[in-house]
């Protein structure tokens, strides 16, 4: 049986939810950290919903955005932090009258911003379609795991409050779509996506710029750093799990930012065989960020949670701490427990 759930449709809306977004004057919208096309096409399109509500939004990113997906957020609106927030966001946020949260219900994955949150008193709301996350932490909440992104959620919120969608947020929710289905090949897509996407065409977005813009605009140094992951490829169990590294003097050497990896652990998965995924990325001494993929029928969201990480049952990811060894000696050991638990049912 393939995990996921090509037949969803949204479930309601809480109305206390749209009520909210409709009452706000100042809110806060945020997302998770290190923010993809999913977070960032959700947030700029919540931020212009709420400014055709009457609302002055401030958007507030923990990290940049790869610079290929940059373009949609056209009118720059997403402040990004450079480390702490500074004590004029700190002032602005604690001001404000709701805290939007988008693509992430998981209160640690608003890095520097989960203090300012937690210290402002505002009500907190959320649209999300991840597996995990704090229920509690919320005043209101609309997750839908099944979703193929956040982004279409957005979509539903701005056709429920009867707002006209601009040609900007078409083309934003349409980015978070396509990139967090990995252009409607990933399980999560489904008819449903292809719906989305349908209609959103319609209204005018042209996909053959935003494909190229996005897949095929990658500087030389990428390709090549690309290449040097490649070349170090490990496949293990039969090649059942699929596995490289990507140290830091590896990227210092192609001169690639953290930042631009985006889709390097996809590239990973073209073995013939494989059913698990991953790519271990040194962030700092001693520190990795990891990035889980299924290829077959298993879930690697309890590999990612083990590690205090989350994501989807078809991707995932999580950070850990100690040497290069240690995290492949404990990567590689969920992953086989995985495999010998048999797929997903």
């Amino acid at each position: 049986m393939t995990i996921g759930t090509p037949l969803w449709h949204p479930g309601e809306i809480p109305a206390a939810l749209l009520d909210a977004l409709k009452g706000a004057k100042r809110p806060l919208i945020l997302t998770h950290i290190y923010p993809d096309g999913d977070a960032l096409g959700s947030a700029v399109a919540i931020h212009r919903l709420l400014e055709e509500l009457g609302a002055t939004p401030q958007t507030i990113l923990t990290h940049p955005v790869p610079q290929k997906l940059s373009f949609i957020d056209h009118d720059q609106v997403a402040e990004v932090l450079d480390g702490e927030p500074t004590p004029q966001q700190i002032e602005m946020a604690q001001s404000c009258d709701l805290v939007v949260v988008v693509d992430t219900s998981a209160p640690d994955r608003l890095g520097h911003m989960r203090k300012v949150v937690e210290d402002c008193g505002a009500p907190r709301v959320c649209i999300d379609h991840h597996l995990d996350g704090s229920v509690d932490f919320f005043d209101q909440i609309w997750c839908e795991s099944g979703s193929p992104s956040t982004g279409n959620l957005v979509l539903e919120v701005i056709q429920s409050l009867g707002c006209e969608l601009s040609q900007k947020s078409a083309e934003s929710i349409f980015v978070a779509i396509a990139t967090d289905t990995g252009w409607f090949r990933y399980s999560n897509s489904g008819s449903v996506a292809y719906r989305y996407a349908a209609s959103l065409v319609e209204s005018g977005v042209d996909p053959e710029p935003i494909f190229q813009r996005i897949f095929q605009s990658f500087s030389l140094e990428r390709t090549q750093l690309l290449g040097d992951l490649l070349a170090s490829i490990e496949a293990p169990e039969q090649n059942r799990i699929v596995y490289s590294v990507l140290t830091e003097p590896m990227r210092r050497k192609r001169g690639v930012d953290l930042e631009d990896l985006d889709g390097f652990v996809d590239s990973l998965g073209q073995i013939a065989g494989c059913e698990i995924v991953f790519l271990v990325v040194e962030v700092g001494p001693g520190r990795y960020k990891v990035s889980l993929r299924s290829r077959g029928d298993f879930s690697v969201h309890p590999i990612a949670t083990r590690f205090d990480g989350g994501g989807h049952a078809k991707a995932a990811g999580c950070r850990l701490e100690g040497s290069e060894e240690q995290v492949i000696e404990n990567l590689l050991g969920q992953c086989r427990l995985t495999l010998d638990a048999g797929p997903v049912e």
